[in-house]
């Protein structure tokens, strides 16, 4: 919102007494993080999506109540919501609560601050329109006769300053890989305590590290991947060559010989694992035969990758086979 230098200083009077008003006024969420205190990115977006669901009217005095408390119905009011600050703050006191960040590192409850050239402004970030990371999509709200709204900069960021809420837990687990975290037993699970925020995957997914794993999420369902299954994933390329995780990992069939291992599929590839064979990813028409013949209960668990062989052909020697495959003959097996 663009106004007056005179206007603008008896505007900070009159939104700070506003403030003080609403501090004393705003009751608690049941079950919300405490007033004023560390809070993740999955509550963040979840408040800033209530006001968007309500259609809450533009305005700079007031405030709007609902179970998240009573804030003032401005842009700044909507981001102290958001941020479950313990009154509204102005655009020009958000500053105190909030820290420069590199646009590169804007995650999803992240702001863009703005107080200088006549423009007095804040929004949430949600996330990046383009892989060039120039169109940022924004939740906010922003003047007389609006509501708050989610919609792209289409211009950039407009001399905005990426800023981050001091207070904000980044490594708290939300949406659907907090789901799928919490389904595993969280930190008590198999993949441990997260070390590291949510972050854009390659190929237009999110992951989020832990201390034993990942959860991958892409489009719409997130999966964990861990231990010698995910160690064999990242020394091939990852998702760039196998794809996304399309289950989560679970108990593979008994070899002729005994063993016992574990299995997760994904977009381009079967991963197989046992203790005495390590884990191998299995593609292709090699794993049309794979599957067709018995799987690991007539085959065994793969020793190798799938390797080259002459004719264009390939090949992947398992515990009690080897099948191969080439353009010619199609797929078959040898005992050797």
């Amino acid at each position: 919102m663009r106004a007056p230098t005179l206007q603008r200083v008896i505007g900070a009077m009159a939104l700070a007494l506003a403030a003080l008003a609403i501090s004393f006024s705003s009751p608690q969420a049941a079950g919300a993080a405490p007033r004023g205190g560390s809070i993740g990115r999955g509550e963040v977006m979840d408040r800033a999506w209530s006001w968007i669901e309500e259609q809450v009217p533009y305005g700079q005095s007031g405030c709007h109540e609902n179970r998240y408390g009573c804030y003032r119905p401005d842009c700044s009011g909507y981001v102290s919501m958001a941020w479950n600050l313990d009154s509204s703050l102005t655009t020009w006191t958000l500053w105190n609560v909030t820290s420069d960040i590199p646009a590169n590192e804007l995650q999803p409850g992240d702001a863009l601050l703005r107080d200088s050239g006549g423009t007095d402004h804040v929004a949430l970030f949600v996330r990046w329109a383009d892989e060039a990371h120039t169109r940022p999509v924004v939740r906010e709200t922003y003047d007389f006769g609006h509501v708050p709204e989610e919609r792209v900069w289409n211009d950039g960021l407009r001399g905005f300053t990426p800023r981050r809420y001091n207070q904000l837990d980044d490594l708290m687990p939300y949406g659907s890989i907090g789901a799928k975290y919490a389904a595993l037993g969280g930190a008590g699970g198999p993949l441990g305590e997260p070390v590291s925020g949510e972050r854009d995957s390659m190929l237009g997914g999110r992951f989020q590290a832990f201390r034993n794993g990942i959860v991958l999420w892409h489009p719409d369902a997130a999966f964990a991947v861990y231990g010698d299954i995910l160690a064999r994933f990242w020394a091939t390329d990852a998702e760039r060559r196998w794809g996304f995780p399309t289950t989560d990992e679970a108990e593979a069939g008994q070899s002729p010989g005994g063993s016992r291992g574990r299995y997760q599929f994904f977009e381009k590839a079967l991963f197989l694992w046992s203790a005495q064979t390590g884990a191998h990813p299995v593609q292709g028409a090699i794993y049309e035969a794979f599957r067709t013949g018995g799987n690991e209960r007539v085959f065994g668990y793969p020793v190798t990758d799938e390797t080259d062989e002459a004719g264009n052909g390939k090949a992947q020697k398992f515990q009690n086979a080897t099948i191969h495959w080439n353009p010619a003959r199609g797929t078959w097996t040898t005992n050797d």
